[in-house]
C-alpha cells in the first residue's frame, strides 16, 4: 500500500515536472505571439513620432 502510494507520487512529481517544461515552453512561445501581434501597434506611433522629431 505504502510502495503504491510512492508509485503515485513520484509518478505525479515526474508529470509535474514535465507539465512544468511544456509551461515553459508555451510561455515563451506565447510572449513571441503577444509582442509580434502588439509590436505594430506601438511601433507605428513611434516611427510616425521620429518621422516628425527626426
Amino acid at each position: 500500500m505504502i510502495k503504491q502510494m510512492d508509485e503515485m507520487v513520484s509518478g505525479l512529481e515526474a508529470t509535474r515536472r514535465r507539465v512544468g517544461r511544456i509551461a515553459k515552453y508555451w510561455g515563451r512561445v506565447m510572449a513571441k505571439i503577444v509582442i509580434a501581434v502588439t509590436l505594430p501597434i506601438w511601433l507605428i506611433p513611434y516611427l510616425v513620432w521620429r518621422k516628425r522629431h527626426g
